[in-house]
């Protein structure tokens, strides 16, 4: 299908052989723009050296995946390190543990426990008070067995309480 009118199209070899030419340059310059512009800027994640000392004693659990945390999540952990003076002493040593535990995890146990998260947004603060309080509740041989059961389950549930099932 020509892409000018028969009318406006150019009569001469000479200048259909131009015209192709430059509709093929004009074709590539327009694939090329639309694949940058589809492709989100590559910024560069800030590497561990450029953390200032507070940051990296906080973050000192996460060094060793550093570089492999996109902006976002590097973000997000140095937003985390400098919240961390104002912190109570729990909530310090929550964090600390907490974050020790998550740089031990490998990557599908990591995707695994974001899956997780997203999974209980669905459901209320109540409900999940609700869920927590009825697993307290059970035996340390019910909250081993409930263990091993999730261990074994092909299909991840966000809580393993009986409440929200």
């Amino acid at each position: 299908m020509p892409l000018l009118s028969p009318a406006k199209q150019p009569s001469s070899s000479k200048y259909q052989n131009r015209f192709i030419h430059a509709s093929r340059v004009i074709g590539r310059f327009c694939v090329a723009i639309a694949l940058s512009m589809s492709v989100a800027p590559m910024v560069q994640a800030q590497p561990w050296s450029q953390l200032n000392d507070d940051q990296r004693l906080v973050l000192a659990p996460l060094e060793e995946d550093w570089s492999s945390l996109n902006q976002a999540r590097q973000k997000k952990w140095l937003e985390v390190a400098n919240r961390y003076p104002q912190m109570s002493d729990a909530e310090r040593s929550n964090l600390k543990s907490r974050m020790s535990e998550w740089a031990g995890l490998s990557t599908k146990e990591r995707q695994s426990a974001r899956d997780n998260y997203l999974r209980t947004l669905k459901f209320s603060a109540e409900k999940k008070a609700a869920a927590w309080e009825s697993y307290q509740q059970l035996s340390d041989e019910d909250k081993k067995r409930l263990a091993d059961k999730k261990a074994t389950s092909t299909k991840p549930t966000t809580v393993t309480s009986p409440t929200l099932k």
